[in-house]
């Protein structure tokens, strides 16, 4: 139940901050189309925090992400490959066109890619923060 918990918060903390700043600044959503879609992600994200903690786990056990560039890399694939679709189907529920969601996809990779390994950290932040254990760790 910690690790539900961790994993929800983390995610709807760093994903609401980072993809508000790419809606709105690098997209050219408007403020309301924005706010939209991240008030729907909301549950999105309750709904998919502890399932993509799951899987990045799973991830990291897979190809036994010790080292700090493996829990990098491993970090940034399972970001892209979890949330891009989650997120692509987001934009489009509310409203974005296809240009615009393929800008905002295509900027979230980027974005992703560079945070991938940021978010990881503070996912396993957050879930000291809660008593679990992080990703990969020996157990």
């Amino acid at each position: 139940m910690r690790q539900l918990a961790a994993d929800t918060l983390a995610l709807l903390v760093f994903s609401t901050l980072g993809a508000g700043f790419v809606e709105l600044v690098l997209v050219g959503l408007t403020l309301e189309q924005t706010l939209l879609t991240r008030a729907m992600a909301v549950p999105v994200i309750i709904g998919t925090g502890w399932p993509y903690g799951l899987y990045r786990d799973g991830l990291m056990r897979l190809v036994k992400a010790r080292t700090r560039t493996a829990r990098l890399i491993t970090d940034t694939l399972a970001f892209l490959t979890f949330q891009m679709p989650v997120y692509a189907a987001i934009l489009a529920w509310n409203g974005a066109s296809a240009e615009q969601i393929v800008t905002a996809v295509g900027a979230a990779v980027v974005v992703v890619t560079l945070s991938g390994g940021p978010y990881g950290l503070f996912l396993d932040s957050v879930r000291r923060l809660f008593g679990v254990l992080p990703a990969a760790h020996p157990r």
